[in-house]
């Protein structure tokens, strides 16, 4: 009976122990700006909101303007074959990184555009950026070049 006891005790504490726990890490700046300096960089822009559906190769699919793709932040859009209604995947989006002068990486990426930091973890902003060495923009250029620009084969030729 102590036996049965002691590999019940054993067993329900491995069950409590492998239950599904989940954490992820809350991201940190590299840098040391503030809410506030984001939000002045950023000039009170929002992120990127247009898009445009790519309809080729019997594929219809959503291309946000800002990094993402394939979703219209509810449901799927990546239709496959066109016009059939079955979408085949959920959501993409672009991450970009590199390795500075000082050896510190850079990365941009999106995970659903959610975040704790301004601009709900959105790592993508529409419109150039000034050479001055601030890096900022006006929510005027912003909603400029919020939209894609489509160009042809003949154009680049």
């Amino acid at each position: 009976m102590k036996n049965i006891f002691q590999y019940f005790l054993i067993c329900l504490a491995g069950l409590l122990l492998s239950g599904a726990v989940y954490a992820d890490k809350v991201p940190v700046p590299a840098d040391n700006k503030s809410t506030a300096q984001l939000k002045a960089t950023a000039a009170g822009c929002l992120p990127g909101s247009g898009f445009k559906y790519l309809d080729i190769n019997n594929v219809k699919c959503r291309i946000n303007t800002g990094g993402d793709m394939w979703w219209d932040f509810e449901d799927a859009k990546y239709e496959i074959p066109a016009g059939s209604g079955k979408m085949s995947m959920f959501s993409a989006s672009l991450w970009i990184g590199g390795i500075d002068v000082n050896d510190q990486l850079k990365l941009a990426a999106l995970r659903y555009r959610q975040g704790p930091n301004f601009g709900g973890g959105n790592d993508y902003w529409p419109g150039p950026l000034t050479i001055d060495g601030s890096a900022s923009i006006t929510a005027d250029i912003c909603s400029e070049y919020d939209k894609h620009f489509p160009i042809t084969r003949g154009q680049i030729n």
